[in-house]
């Protein structure tokens, strides 16, 4: 029997953690990663029989790197606080292993949802997407060093993708999108200021406008009424939002950087003194 594990990092959300464990049942393995969790996430886990990974891990990279490598499966399949994997969809993993298919890892779609209403099209930018590889063979898959959106490396050959969906809720309503939204740009900005990959006013503009159209327009939001709108929207500001928050970072640890140098001289002259 091919042994499957299934790994979930979370941050402070003991409010779904509990079901989409729950929904991991069909998994031998279940590896929760809780980073600087104050909530009863640990405890949660711990109901669940998962195996808990309790640390600090300041970039997503590290926290998706700790999970893939507790996990002692055959296989591993990639999973968020958020998403839900319905009892089709596991039938389906299970069967894919089983029959010991060519691939070396799997491509799942994901069905976004706001509240109870499924948004399909329209999706751009960082705020989701419709699919990603998150069922793969142990040690196959690396991520780059990133707060949000590690870019991952897969080694071996592609099996394709799935037919069942993950349900993901992206916000409880519409509010929960934009907190959503602020929650991921303010991640995305810590990465600009650590790049220095900062670009001007019109450009930022250029950019958001870009990502509308191509979420509205290229990817079909406007067949999604308002809510398509609505996501077309908080797409193209996401740039924006991210770059003009990238510069309150630096500013801020230019400042932190000035006031510890300040403190410097004091310091030693108290040093001094004794």
């Amino acid at each position: 029997m091919i042994r499957l594990s299934a790994f979930v990092c979370v941050q402070n959300q003991d409010a779904r953690l509990a079901e989409c464990l729950r929904k991991l049942s069909f998994c031998d393995e279940i590896v929760v990663v809780a980073d600087r969790c104050t909530d009863r996430s640990r405890e949660i886990a711990r109901r669940a029989g998962a195996v808990i990974i309790d640390g600090i891990f300041p970039l997503e990279s590290q926290r998706k790197a700790a999970g893939a490598e507790a996990c002692s499966g055959d296989w591993i399949l990639e999973v968020e606080a958020e998403d839900l994997i319905d009892a089709h969809l596991a039938w389906e993993i299970r069967c894919v292993l089983q029959m010991h298919r060519d691939g070396d890892w799997y491509e799942l779609p994901i069905d976004n949802f706001v509240g109870e209403t499924l948004v399909r099209e329209g999706w751009a930018g960082s705020l989701s997407t419709r699919a990603d590889a998150r069922l793969y063979k142990r040690g196959l898959k690396t991520w780059s060093p990133r707060r949000l959106n590690a870019p991952a490396v897969i080694a071996g050959r592609s099996g394709g993708a799935l037919k069942g969906a993950i349900r993901r809720t992206v916000g409880r309503d519409v509010s929960g999108l934009v907190e959503r939204m602020n929650r991921l740009a303010a991640l995305q900005a810590e990465d600009l200021a650590d790049s220095g990959r900062r670009s001007g006013a019109v450009m930022s503009a250029v950019s958001g406008v870009g990502a509308f159209l191509k979420g509205y327009v290229v990817r079909g939001g406007w067949r999604e009424g308002r809510l398509g709108l609505m996501v077309a929207l908080l797409c193209g500001l996401f740039p924006m939002l991210s770059q003009a928050r990238a510069g309150e970072v630096i500013a801020a640890r230019k400042a932190a950087l000035a006031d510890a140098a300040h403190a410097a001289p004091l310091g030693e002259v108290v040093g001094l003194g004794r």
